[in-house]
């Protein structure tokens, strides 16, 4: 790991964009095909509850989208520790917090490449934080640092 420490990594947001423009496309071809032509003017029909769900979809995506991208969600990890951060709240997990850190197996699907789950265990929480290191940005780094400090740190 020849980076500079303590590294920072944003996560992506990708999905929901093209996602919403998906929506809005078959949104669009829907209307158009289920509209009709009348004197040369194009009517489209709101009321068609197809219609009303995309609409539904598309305004809970553009929601969603919007507070993913004001919460903005980082993590950093250090020498001895490493920080989940939101504009809301961060949680600094200092190496004697951390019980075990379980780095899951390649799990292979239709994605351009493997995905792999990180599981972080802490003794005061029932569950684990799991990370999805391809949902951020520089995906093979944070597995590369995740790995490291595993390594350097004995978990």
């Amino acid at each position: 790991m020849g980076k500079q420490l303590p590294l920072t990594f944003e996560k992506r947001f990708d999905f929901y964009w093209k996602s919403i423009a998906i929506y809005c496309i078959v949104l669009i071809i829907y209307a158009v095909l289920r509209g009709s032509i009348e004197a040369g003017t194009l009517t489209l029909r709101i009321s068609d509850p197809l219609v009303i769900l995309l609409a539904i979809i598309i305004v809970f995506s553009i929601i969603g989208y919007l507070i993913s991208i004001w919460k903005s969600p980082t993590i950093i990890i250090g020498k001895d520790y490493i920080t989940l951060k939101t504009r809301i709240r961060e949680l600094n997990l200092p190496v004697s917090q951390i019980s075990k850190i379980v780095i899951g197996r390649e799990i292979v699907t239709n994605l351009k490449r493997p995905m792999r789950i990180v599981k972080i265990y802490i003794p005061t929480r029932k569950k684990p934080f799991r990370i999805r290191p391809n949902s951020f940005w520089n995906d093979k780094e944070l597995l590369e640092a995740l790995i490291q400090f595993k390594k350097n740190n004995n978990k």
